[in-house]
């Protein structure tokens, strides 16, 4: 029964992306917004597992995103990778793999230059725990471990660096 909850909220997140729709929710616009993180385990691409908690004493933003999802791999190189390079000094970003092919992620990642931490949410679990419903999917956390604001759908790199700068930073 979980597996297929987990299957059905993924179907409506590509559906979702498909039709291009984003939204960003902050503190009290959703079930997750002001929580603490959860605690579920990941796989970095290291081979070590980890927790977003793991990430606390420093802002964090954590992107879900997908070889097989266009917009994902825009804004990888469009506004992740920039985002990082000016403020990576002052915020944690972290890349999650979508129940993708582990080959053709790290080929996205190669084809990007991306240099923050990767890892992957092969069964979808903490995607669907911080309430996503679109690809691609960013949580914006604070330096305390608590969720300030979700964002589904692609974000240009002003909008990136803005939210981060309202939502994130001291």
């Amino acid at each position: 029964m979980r597996t297929r909850l987990i299957s059905l909220s993924i179907g409506v997140a590509l559906f979702a992306a498909a039709c291009g729709g984003a939204a960003t929710t902050a503190a009290g616009d959703s079930e997750t917004a002001g929580e603490p993180v959860p605690a579920t385990p990941f796989v970095l691409f290291d081979g070590s597992t980890a927790t977003l908690a793991d990430y606390q004493g420093q802002p964090l933003v954590a992107n879900f995103w997908a070889s097989w999802c266009p917009s994902c791999v825009a804004e990888m190189s469009a506004a992740f990778k920039p985002a990082q390079e000016l403020l990576g000094d002052q915020v944690a970003f972290l890349g999650l793999n979508l129940q993708d092919e582990r080959d053709r992620a790290l080929e996205l990642v190669d084809e990007t230059g991306v240099l923050f931490d990767l890892g992957e949410d092969e069964s979808g679990d903490l995607y669907v725990e911080l309430g996503g419903i679109g690809m691609p999917f960013t949580v914006f956390i604070d330096a305390e471990g608590n969720i300030i604001r979700e964002h589904n759908g692609p974000l240009s790199e002003q909008q990136l660096i803005e939210i981060i700068e309202e939502t994130i930073l001291p």
